[in-house]
C-alpha cells in the first residue's frame, strides 16, 4: 500500500503541474488582449486552454478515484490529497469560466434588455 500512496503523492505533484501550465495559457490568453496577436494565434491558445482544462479536470478525477482506492486499501483516507485536488479542478473550473465569460464579451459584447 505505501506504493499506491507514492503514487498518489505522485500524481497530486503532476496535477499541480498541469495547473500552473494552465495557469501560463491563461496568462498568455490575458496579455495577448493587449497586444496585436492573429486569430490563429488566439485559436490555439483556446484550444491549448480547452485541452489542459479537460486534461486536468479528467486527471483530477481519476485522483478522486484512486483517493477511493487507496481508503478501501489501506483504511485511511487521504484528505489532503481529496481536498487539494478538488481545489485544483474548482481553481481550473473557475479560470475557464472566465476565459469563456471574456471570448464572449469580445466577440458578442455586451447586451442589455
Amino acid at each position: 500500500m505505501l506504493q499506491t500512496r507514492r503514487l498518489l503523492a505522485f500524481s497530486s505533484r503532476v496535477h499541480t503541474y498541469t495547473l500552473l501550465l494552465y495557469l501560463f495559457f491563461f496568462l498568455v490568453y490575458i496579455a495577448s488582449s493587449f497586444f496585436a496577436v492573429s486569430l490563429e494565434f488566439v485559436g490555439l491558445l483556446q484550444f491549448f486552454l480547452s485541452l489542459i482544462s479537460w486534461t486536468g479536470l479528467l486527471f483530477g478525477f481519476w485522483i478522486l478515484v484512486f483517493s477511493l482506492l487507496v481508503w478501501a486499501g489501506d483504511r485511511i483516507f487521504p484528505a489532503s490529497a481529496v481536498l487539494l485536488t478538488l481545489l485544483r479542478m474548482l481553481a481550473v473550473f473557475a479560470l475557464s469560466l472566465i476565459v469563456g465569460l471574456l471570448e464572449h464579451v469580445i466577440t458578442r459584447g455586451i447586451t442589455i434588455g
